[in-house]
């Protein structure tokens, strides 16, 4: 059996296979554009770095609802399958889902702000670069609209945490709607796809590019299988996508595929190595997978049998290896984030923790850690427990915006209660946009003496503020924050610190012609928080930073800060 003799298909078209259906068909669409896609929710992103070069995509499925997101008042089909309930609840507080794995959110809608907040967060700081979604096209059949609606919350939020995004498009939806006599022109329902991917989704800044053109992913393809189908398909778009098949499946599409994609097959590391190794295509995307176990014959639906064991996270271990050594790729799909059906997710669950997300952390070198993947998760739970609170939401969205800039000391001082966010929060708390925000003063012309660099690591992130020199110098290098709520304030910063300095402060002041309060800096071998004694703001000024002096050089002098916050009492 060839890999591409079975591949996942979406509850719908399971349930359209066996004549249930999801829902009463309606009418097809005209393509038209809908309501503008949701005002992005936080505020300017910083990319993640990370060491390993390849570009690291997740497959993520839009198609989950609870009671309070689907609409009709009734759980998602998803969740469901045919014979699950997740009203009835054990004692651990497990709802009863159709899958043998558990959020560790609990079953969640798609569509959901929150989830979509955490998903994408998780995702950022897992080294994910962007998120390819599985994407229903835009017919108005079975629970498609739905789908899509939920694909654009997605989307609206990618940017502002500082993901890309594409689609992978189902064509087979449009034969399960022509089957169910929802349509009759099936090639006019994929240029209609196509003409919303173009004027929708291709223009984003943030739609992922490869070789200059629009990525487009397709699940087969199952419904267009010839190279006329797709030439037909792709006439209202003046540049073609970047278009991938699965695996073994280009032929389908002629010279409208560009190269393919590798999926989930009992063939395992076998079959990732020779598709690897042996396939002749001009792109090829590798697949990262942690396992499969389908849930599809005990939810009812019936569905492929085979398994391939998790072994805890060494199944994902391997494939991950595996596409990350490749010499024939530059590109590889994590599948998937939420399959729950097919127990491929790799969000946190319950099962397994934040083992997977670990895990890539550590192999694609991010320089986070399991630390703030539980801080979002913290996030998350702050959002649900004070949703009807518009002061404290405020001051959530101070802490994704804080996260979405990796200026982790903020989000966590927030979220711990220390830092209300009254006031503006610190302009590149974590030095991760260089000296971005803050401004250097010296007396003697030796401001080249403070830097940012990545040298041993930052303290949460990659880059830190240096002030160093083999050089006799002295310089101050400060930020000043206007429009603060009248209070008591602090600074906080973590620092390491080696050598002999004539002077070593960390500063701040409440007025420009006030005397600077500061703590003395000592020696610290290893990242150390401190913080500069309280002041009083009135005016809304706040001053602040870190003031060195080193008169004999010596290349042992250094000072190495990092992600900065101020914290009002």
């Amino acid at each position: 059996m060839r890999p591409h003799d079975w591949i996942s298909l979406g509850a719908c078209a399971l349930l359209g296979l066996m004549g249930a259906g999801c829902g009463t068909p309606a009418s097809p669409s005209d393509g038209a554009v809908g309501p503008e896609l949701e005002t992005q929710r936080a505020g300017a992103a910083v990319k993640v770095t990370k060491t390993v070069g390849k570009k690291v995509y997740v497959h993520l499925m839009p198609w989950f609802e609870t009671r309070a997101t689907s609409g009709n008042g009734a759980w998602g089909i998803h969740w469901t399958m045919a014979n699950q309930n997740p009203d009835v609840v054990d004692g651990s507080g497990r709802r009863q889902i159709a899958s043998y794995y558990y959020p560790l959110i609990g079953p969640y809608g798609s569509g959901d702000r929150d989830v979509i907040e955490y998903q994408l967060m998780m995702m950022k700081y897992a080294g994910v670069d962007g998120v390819l979604i599985d994407w229903p096209g835009t017919l108005n059949a079975f629970d498609y609209p739905k789908n899509r609606a939920n694909t654009e919350a997605i989307i609206a939020q990618t940017a502002a945490v500082g993901l890309d995004f594409a689609v992978v498009y189902e064509d087979h939806n449009v034969q399960l709607a022509y089957d169910a006599g929802a349509i009759t022109d099936k090639p006019g329902a994929g240029r209609n796809d196509m003409t919303y991917l173009r004027d929708r989704y291709f223009n984003q800044s943030n739609y992922i590019k490869v070789d200059n053109a629009p990525l487009l992913l397709v699940f087969g393809p199952q419904t267009f299988q010839s190279a006329g189908d797709w030439t037909n398909v792709f006439s209202p778009l003046s540049q073609k996508p970047t278009f991938l098949t699965l695996w073994y499946e280009s032929g389908e599409a002629g010279a409208n595929a560009k190269g393919e994609f590798a999926w989930i097959y009992p063939d395992f590391i076998n079959g990732l190595t020779s598709f690897y190794n042996t396939r002749p295509s001009p792109l090829k995307f590798g697949s990262v997978y942690p396992g499969f176990r389908s849930f599809y014959t005990a939810g009812g639906w019936g569905g492929p049998t085979w398994e391939i064991a998790h072994n805890g996270l060494t199944a994902f271990n391997q494939t991950l290896d595996l596409a990350k050594n490749a010499t024939s790729i530059n590109h590889f799909q994590l599948n998937t984030w939420n399959d729950y059906g097919e127990g491929t997710m790799i969000e946190p669950t319950r099962e397994f923790g934040y083992g997977f997300l670990t895990s890539l952390q550590q192999k694609l070198g991010v320089p986070y850690s399991q630390s703030e993947l539980e801080l979002i998760h913290t996030l998350f739970q702050q959002r649900k427990q004070f949703a009807g609170d518009a002061t404290r939401q405020a001051q959530l969205a101070q802490a994704a915006s804080a996260l979405a800039a990796l200026d982790v000391t903020q989000a966590r001082n927030i979220l711990n209660g220390g830092g209300t966010g009254s006031g503006p929060s610190v302009t590149n708390g974590g030095f991760e946009s260089g000296m971005s925000g803050w401004t250097t003063w010296t007396p003697n012309g030796t401001s080249g003496a403070a830097f940012t660099e990545t040298y041993n690591g930052g303290h949460a992130s990659a880059n830190h503020l240096t002030h160093w020199s083999g050089a006799p110098f002295e310089t101050w290098t400060y930020q000043a924050l206007s429009g603060l709520a009248p209070g008591n304030y602090k600074v906080r910063a973590w620092v390491r610190k080696g050598g002999t300095f004539d002077m070593a402060r960390f500063q701040v002041k409440a007025c420009v012609e006030c005397t600077f309060a500061f703590n003395a800096l000592g020696t610290y071998g290893d990242w150390t928080q401190v913080e500069t004694p309280a002041v009083s703001v009135t005016g809304g000024f706040l001053e602040f930073g870190f003031h060195t002096r080193a008169l004999t050089g010596n290349t042992a002098n250094f000072i190495h800060m990092d992600d900065v916050s101020v914290i009002k009492l």
